[in-house]
């Protein structure tokens, strides 16, 4: 497998370690120097062409790298992971080298709904390992310690499965009404939906306090996640955290990509604090 080169815009390309998990949200690098590397990471059931529209929306110098699951998108072919400890842990060697590779320039580490919580579990992973902590853009979801009592998708049938599906959009309809496509889409949904179960109140997570800095975005009509669910990721956030509500529902950015890149812009461009955050377990 070659190494994925990314373009440094004005400066030289990075290159990184060969790997099936990345994917570049747009065949072109920034405009200008590379300020920052943003690391996107789907929603269930989503792969890594759910971020293609991103890149010409980000802010001048910040290049994406979005995430594919095995057994999603391009890696349809493989069986998905079957848990999230080796997700984290794959995921999270692989971020180790991307640090390395951008030589201090800032890391982003971004999710939409179980994206979010995977970034938010990554982060403490990297943080347990002494080494720095990305900023975290977290989209969607409600933190682990606000998910009691949550709808279980998983345990539906694949008619109330599509209908919940078309009715907040993560499919559309005339997919849904496809048996194939059916018969293609809905177990690997339903799959991830099952692992999306570990981020409970009681998951090793629930109190993991990451030392960074996070925006946390939704939409103003997300049914799946409310406004103070939102808020309640500053709970697990040691570090300023900006928590914005957008118009849209569940997948809000989809008519919000501006909106999401101005909020990536303030990640880039605010201060960074004057004494650095801690790193490492205390």
């Amino acid at each position: 497998m070659d190494h994925l080169r990314v373009s440094g815009g004005d400066s030289a390309a990075i290159e990184l370690p060969p790997s099936r998990w990345l994917r570049p949200c747009t065949a072109t690098g920034p405009a200008g120097p590379l300020r920052a590397m943003l690391v996107l990471l789907p929603h269930a059931g989503g792969a890594a062409h759910t971020y293609s529209a991103w890149g010409p929306a980000l802010p001048q110098g910040v290049t994406a790298l979005a995430v594919e699951y095995p057994g999603h998108g391009t890696r349809m072919s493989e069986p998905p992971s079957a848990d999230l400890d080796s997700v984290v842990t794959e995921l999270s060697d692989l971020l180790v080298a991307v640090q390395d590779a951008v030589d201090g320039r800032p890391l982003i580490l971004g999710g939409h709904s179980l994206g979010a919580l995977l970034a938010h579990e990554i982060a403490g992973e990297l943080q347990n390992r002494g080494r720095p902590v990305p900023d975290l853009f977290l989209s969607a979801a409600a933190p682990p310690h606000r998910r009691a009592g949550l709808p279980d998708p998983s345990r539906w049938d694949d008619d109330a499965l599509a209908a919940a599906l078309g009715d907040i959009g993560d499919l559309p309809r005339e997919i849904l009404a496809d048996a194939e496509a059916r018969a293609l889409y809905l177990p690997m949904i339903r799959h991830d939906f099952v692992l999306a179960r570990r981020y409970g109140p009681d998951a090793r997570t629930a109190d993991t306090v990451v030392r960074t800095r996070a925006v946390i975005v939704g939409g103003a009509e997300d049914g799946r996640c409310p406004a103070a669910d939102l808020a309640a990721w500053t709970d697990l956030i040691d570090g300023p955290a900006q928590v914005t509500v957008l118009p849209g529902g569940h997948f809000y950015y989809r008519d919000q990509l501006d909106a999401v890149g101005r909020l990536i812009d303030g990640l880039v461009t605010a201060p960074r604090p004057a004494t650095p955050l801690k790193e490492g377990p205390e």
